[in-house]
């Protein structure tokens, strides 16, 4: 008795399991009847993008998804007054750019789905670039990747403190210091030799002298390619 007990309740377990399953199948196959084509063909269009493709994809409805773009980077700065953004799209397709999110202008990409903007105007500060492709057919892409730069004109401010301009040394070391300041995060040189300069700015370097007329050019310059320069003529008697 006790075993025919226990074959009841196993029996009634797998009857269980059984439904459960059936139930989960059902509700597996509903979900990619409604949604599992749109998912696959969302998770190619990623992928496609990760492998940098420009092949156009097929859809579920006979229409054709059409893969963003792909812009090439820019300078973290620049002091130019116009760009270039190049890239990748599909061949021979319609590329719309966009700066700071407002269409700026339109071209199509080449048989081997390159495309270059150039001579876009730019103000001073952050300036976003993003791009879509259209088949001229209402058909719009996503958008691209969003390429970032700042546009930046103003020179650095630099100060050298010594020496003087037209000083003489006479020390028998056959070297000046040239000590200053310049603004933060920026590249000195001094007659093309690169100092250190210090989080505050400031910088000092013993610089070799010649016998005789010595000039020194003191050069400060930014990421954006913006430079001042000080010059300190030196005159060292031996």
């Amino acid at each position: 008795m006790l075993r025919s007990r226990l074959n009841r309740v196993q029996e009634k377990s797998a009857r269980h399991r059984i439904a459960i399953g059936l139930i989960g199948s059902v509700a597996l196959l509903i979900f990619l009847a409604l949604f599992g084509v749109k998912l696959l063909i969302g998770f190619s269009v990623l992928v496609e993008r990760i492998r940098g493709s420009t092949t156009p994809l097929p859809s579920s409805n006979g229409q054709t998804i059409l893969v963003p773009p792909v812009l090439d980077q820019l300078p973290e700065a620049t002091n130019s007054a116009t760009l270039t953004v190049s890239g990748t799209a599909q061949a021979k397709n319609q590329i719309i750019i966009y700066l700071n999110d407002k269409e700026y202008k339109r071209a199509t990409a080449g048989d081997n789905g390159t495309f270059q903007f150039t001579d876009i105007p730019v103000d001073e500060g952050t300036v976003t670039m993003s791009a879509k492709v259209t088949d001229g057919k209402n058909a719009l892409s996503d958008a691209s990747n969003v390429v970032t730069t700042t546009i930046d004109r103003t020179p650095p401010k630099l100060t050298v403190d010594s020496p003087s301009d037209n000083a003489t040394v006479n020390d028998g070391t056959h070297k000046v210091t040239v000590t200053g300041v310049t603004d933060e995060d920026m590249k000195v040189t001094i007659t093309g030799r690169i100092v250190v300069v210090k989080s505050d700015g400031s910088f000092t370097y013993s610089m070799p002298l010649n016998d005789g007329a010595n000039k020194l050019e003191v050069v400060s310059t930014d990421t954006a390619g913006n430079s001042t320069t000080v010059v300190r003529n030196v005159t060292y008697q031996p």
